[in-house]
């Protein structure tokens, strides 16, 4: 658990990013009361001030802070919601500069020579799930791993929307133990914070 917890940031791929963390919420949703005999690493306390150097980082390795494993859970839980509600409001927004640069085109203001930089500059900075999906399918062509995309294509985890589902968790879990859930709040970040209230306000 500790590995898993502290690895779940780096987990890429639509499909694997959706298998951890439904597994983390419903492993949190148990409130299994051996999770939080488990401390994992928490935040990377700073030992020192100025720049750190490769050198003086072997020397003196990271100092973590430790923290029990539901807290850790709850904390990775909101960093993944955090990151769906702002993709999904950058989609929206995106959506509406797709839409008024289109009517700049239909009205004839545009020329061709803006119509090309337009089309070779990306429209957002985050790409959506399936843009990146498409450019991993293009550079995966020679790999053999067709029997790994089998299995993901016929899962019914794709069926599941990852932001329902983590909404669902955290108003499980405030209306079923609210102890639990305002001391595991305490230890959220305030992006992780405002994530977890605008699913708890809906």
């Amino acid at each position: 658990m500790s590995e898993w917890s502290q690895l779940q940031g780096e987990i890429q791929g639509a499909y694997q990013i959706k298998v951890t963390t439904t597994a983390l919420a419903l492993l949190i949703s148990t409130r299994h009361p051996e999770l939080s005999r488990i401390e994992v690493n928490g935040h990377l306390v700073k030992t020192s001030a100025g720049i750190t150097t490769r050198s003086k980082a072997r020397v003196t390795p990271d100092n973590w802070t430790k923290i029990p494993l539901p807290s850790k859970i709850f904390a990775l839980l909101a960093d993944t919601l955090a990151e769906i509600q702002e993709q999904v409001g950058d989609d929206a927004d995106n959506i509406d500069e797709e839409d008024s640069d289109w009517e700049e085109v239909q009205n004839g203001d545009a020329t061709p020579q803006d119509i090309m930089y337009s089309a070779s500059v990306p429209s957002n900075a985050n790409p959506s799930v399936e843009h990146l999906n498409a450019m991993a399918k293009v550079f995966d062509e020679d790999e053999d791993d067709s029997y790994d995309d089998d299995l993901a294509k016929n899962d019914s985890l794709n069926e599941v929307k990852l932001l329902d589902f983590l909404t669902n968790t955290f108003v499980n879990l405030w209306d079923s133990d609210r102890p639990l859930f305002e001391y595991l709040c305490q230890g959220l970040t305030n992006p992780q914070r405002v994530a977890v209230q605008k699913v708890l306000r809906k």
